[in-house]
């Protein structure tokens, strides 16, 4: 009987330690994860507006496909396909970079500036000093000058 209620109190210690830091057993490489999200288009002109700190731009923008992953040792890999006007269906953008808001807004960290296609096509790849503690991240790709195009959902 003592051995069952022993049991029994390190299997509810072991499922609340599980549960309180949002880790499931994660397999290798799984628990450097902070982020891994796909991307949307601004759906709407979002002029003088912010979103988590970030400048929205000023048309609407579509995207065909995108996604962002972020580890918790800094480390982004997005990218953009088909990020466009829209209507139109263009790219007049040649560069944009990501950029993290993390702590609703108030530490916000950027990438390098990297190319951006005509197609719409962009990837970030670098490691980037985040705080201390990216509560609530939000990724954003944006142009060059930081206004968002596409953000994590």
């Amino acid at each position: 009987m003592a051995r069952s209620i022993r049991l029994a109190v390190l299997t509810g210690l072991l499922a609340a330690l599980v549960i309180g830091t949002g880790t499931v057993f994660a397999g290798p490489g799984d628990n450097n994860k902070l982020v891994n999200a796909s991307l949307t288009g601004l759906p709407q002109a979002f002029v003088n507006q912010f979103l988590v700190g970030v400048k929205g731009g000023g048309h609407p923008w579509a995207l065909e496909e995108g996604n962002a992953r972020l580890g918790r040792d800094g480390h982004l890999d997005l990218n953009v396909h088909g990020l466009v006007l829209f209507p139109e269906g263009n790219n007049p953008v040649t560069s944009g970079r990501a950029i993290v808001s993390c702590n609703g807004g108030a530490d916000i960290v950027q990438s390098d500036v990297v190319p951006f296609d005509p197609s719409g096509d962009a990837h970030v790849n670098q490691f980037l000093t985040l705080p201390r503690q990216c509560l609530a991240p939000t990724i954003f790709f944006t142009t060059a000058s930081g206004v968002w195009l596409a953000v994590s959902g």
